[in-house]
């Protein structure tokens, strides 16, 4: 029996490493720019991005952690990253 635990604790941590590579990845080319707290906040942010013709990509992590309650207050977190090309791009942009 201890056997199976301990197969299942290795697949468990290769499942997890093998994640993380894959994110590492697909987000080798991209920087972060800009974390953002909440809707309101997000799409600020993604308005001066859109104004200034900025192509960008958001992540919401945590979002497959299946259904959560429904707060007052929204504190959901958007990673929003662009380019490395157009990071410089990206910046002022937001700080116009």
């Amino acid at each position: 029996m201890p056997t199976i635990g301990w197969l299942f604790v290795a697949i468990v941590l290769g499942g997890i490493i093998i994640g993380s590579l894959i994110q590492r990845y697909r987000y080798r080319k991209l920087k972060l720019i800009y974390t953002a707290f909440g809707q309101e906040n997000y799409f600020n942010i993604i308005s001066k991005l859109n104004s200034a013709d900025v192509p960008y990509k958001v992540k919401v992590p945590m979002q497959g952690m299946g259904a959560r309650e429904r707060s007052i207050v929204d504190n959901t977190q958007y990673d929003i990253f662009v380019k490395k090309e157009e990071a410089h791009r990206a910046g002022d942009a937001l700080r116009k």
